[in-house]
């Protein structure tokens, strides 16, 4: 596959930023095995590239990535999304990989509510654009909450934390602070328990409400930084991944008519045994 990059940035997030498909790992691997050029000439290093350069890769096939379904029914799919997949819109200067929507195209498939390309986890998608409304209402009103497991080398304490967060669009960023300004909505997050690993420690978390990168901003705002992240903790702790998975969704929908107050769908980390 051959194309030009329209930005400068590293070789590998172009590679996956324009290769339907690619994931980190297998840039990575493209790479040692000398299958990527760059105007013409090939190399095996991470190189910084810039607007107008020719990148080729060799040898990599473009199939969808497999995404498991969770439940299914005639109104909505429970899918759980692999890290390195985006939900929904994919990042508008690439083709970047394939999103859920695309991935599950053929069942009609409009996210309700979207976890970050590097989070993995629970994510639903409505069948019809009737269903996807309802979905929009339950969250909006809070009949659906989310708990999820993260992993940060820095303990937490167990509690309800409420703090501010406001969001900068221009640089993908949000801020937190501990007291109400201008500009700044209301976060809650609850930490429920704290388990010690070896090298980490494994907490569950329920989000009482739902902003852009709460729980990352958050966690790295109470000085436990998720694992992987690092927008918003080490530039040195880098993974393909965050350390973080929507874990549980707890439905509590008055007057159900879609028959979900009884599901409990889970999905387990797929990283615990990833982290050094």
């Amino acid at each position: 596959m051959r194309f030009e990059s329209n930005t400068t940035e590293k070789l590998i997030k172009s590679l996956i930023h324009n290769v339907q498909g690619l994931s980190f790992g297998s840039a990575q691997k493209a790479l040692r095995m000398g299958k990527v050029k760059v105007n013409g000439k090939r190399t095996k290093d991470n190189i910084a590239i810039s607007s107008g350069d020719i990148i080729e890769i060799y040898g990599f096939n473009t199939s969808r990535p497999q995404v498991p379904i969770i439940y299914e029914d005639n109104n909505i799919l429970i899918v759980g999304k692999p890290a390195g997949i985006e939900c929904a819109t994919r990042d508008k200067s690439s083709s970047n990989t394939y999103s859920l929507e695309e991935i599950f195209e053929d069942k009609g498939a409009i996210v309700v509510h979207r976890l970050d390309r590097l989070t993995e986890g629970l994510v639903i998608l409505a069948r019809n654009k009737d269903i996807a409304r309802k979905f929009e209402q339950y969250f909006r009103e809070k009949h659906i909450k989310k708990t999820y497991i993260a992993a940060t080398k820095e303990p937490l304490k167990p509690g309800k934390f409420v703090a501010f967060l406001k969001k900068d669009s221009s640089k993908g960023l949000v801020s937190i602070s501990d007291t109400p300004q201008e500009d700044y909505k209301e976060i809650i997050t609850e930490i429920l328990s704290v388990e010690p690993k070896n090298t980490y420690n494994l907490s569950t978390i329920l989000l009482h409400t739902g902003r852009t990168h709460q729980i990352r901003a958050h966690l790295s705002h109470l000085g436990a930084p998720i694992i992987g992240d690092t927008k918003y903790g080490s530039k040195l702790d880098s993974y393909n991944f965050y350390a973080l998975t929507a874990h549980k969704l707890h439905f509590d929908i008055p007057n159900d008519e879609l028959g979900i107050n009884h599901l409990t769908p889970t999905f387990s980390p797929t990283w615990i045994d990833k982290i050094i």
